[in-house]
This record gives structure tokens, sequence and C-alpha cells, in this order.
């Protein structure tokens, strides 16, 4: 079984991987963590070739990236996750592990539908991207955290980096006013990719009580299955 956490960026999902993880441990269950951007490989060459991956998406964040566009910048990304996938994901998955992952492809897919290559970019619709994905795992459970936006720019504001903001609002606005606007698109956006996903409210709530709605919802996918 494969579950992914998604939501803006402050949603929680970190945080909330780590719980369902420690609550399913405690059923007796094998977990592998993921960290989506950070993926652990248990192949030394895979795992230094990843860190290219991720070292070359950094340079590019360090400049005007918005001049790669955004055919490149999607194919890169669908190029990780499909390394993840193959390399992290599988193996785990065909050693019998419960997968849990702070995040998976969606988030990304929003954020450059929201101009997050910029203003005006190829991809303004998430339809337009995820063909490019069709490769990468489909996650059994998607589990979307709607956090409100203010709540998630509460949280990241002391670490906020340029791409939560969108560039389309650089210098236009203070970077909390940024970062809501943006956001709110991106969320938009998820709530509309939603479809089979458990939509998890999270306003108000800690993140153990969120945790043990996700593993409640994970036994209704396995007798649904």
């Amino acid at each position: 079984m494969f579950l992914a956490l998604e939501g803006i960026d402050g949603a929680g999902k970190s945080s909330t991987a780590v719980a369902v993880a420690a609550l399913l441990r405690q059923r007796g269950e094998a977990v592998r963590l993921v960290r989506h951007n950070a993926a652990e490989p248990d192949d030394p060459f895979v795992a230094e070739y990843l860190g290219g991956l991720r070292a070359l998406q950094e340079m590019s964040l360090r400049g005007p990236y918005f001049r790669l566009g955004d055919p490149h910048w999607v194919l890169i990304r669908a190029s990780y996750y499909a390394l993840v996938d193959r390399c992290v994901i599988t193996p785990a998955l065909e050693s019998g592990h419960v997968v849990v992952a702070d995040g998976w492809f969606h988030k990304f897919v929003a954020r450059v539908a929201a101009g997050g290559v910029r203003e005006k970019g190829d991809f303004d619709r998430p339809e337009q991207m995820l063909p490019l994905f069709a490769p990468v795992r489909r996650p059994d459970g998607v589990f979307l955290l709607d956090t409100p936006v203010v709540t998630a720019a509460a949280r990241r504001m002391a670490t906020v980096n340029p791409g939560e903001l969108g560039p389309q609002n650089a210098g236009t606005s203070t970077p909390e006013k940024a970062f809501v606007a943006y956001q709110s698109a991106v969320r938009r956006h998820l709530l509309a990719m939603a479809g089979r996903w458990r939509v998890v409210r999270t306003a108000e709530r800690d993140v153990l009580s969120i945790a043990a709605e996700v593993c409640a919802d994970l036994d209704v996918l396995r007798e649904a299955g």
C-alpha cells in the first residue's frame, strides 16, 4: 500500500507523515517513510544520482529559472519522481512495506498551474501536465491535508523560500501576502484534482488526530480493495 499526503506548502505533510508512520508501526506494520524531495535509496549509485538531480533543480532555482520554460521543469521533475518510484517505492512495496510519502508530484503540478514558473507559462491547468507523469506510480491513497492558507503562512514565514511565493508576486507585495495569494491558487488546483482523494480538514486539529484519521481511512481503503 502506497499512501501520499498532499497539500499546500506549510500544510503539515511532513509532520503528519511521521505521525502516520509511527501509528502504523505501533500496529505492527512494516513502514517505509519517504520524504519526496529527499528520498534515500539503498543503492549508493542511485542515491548519488538522485542527489545530482536534486542539485540540478536547486541550481535552477538560484537563477531566472522561468527562462528554462515549463516543459523542461515539468519533465525533469517527472524524471525525478520516476526514479524515486523505481528505486525507492517499488522495492519497499515488494518487500511488504506500507509506503508513506510526505507528498508526491501533485503539489508540484498544482504549483506550476498556479504560475510556478512564470505568470503565464506553457501550462496553466493540471490536466496539461499529468500525461507527462504517466510512467510514475499513482498512490493507492492520496490524502489532501486541506489547511487554511493563513495557518500555513504563519508556519512558513520564518523559513519561506521564493518558490513558495510564486514568481509572479516577486517584488509586488510582502512575502506573507504573496504566499497567501499564490498558495490559495495552489489549493484551488489541488482541490480540483482531488477526485477520489480523501480530503482531510486540518483546521484547529493536532497532528495525532489527523494521523489517526488517515490510518482509519487506510483501513477503509484496504477493505474496499
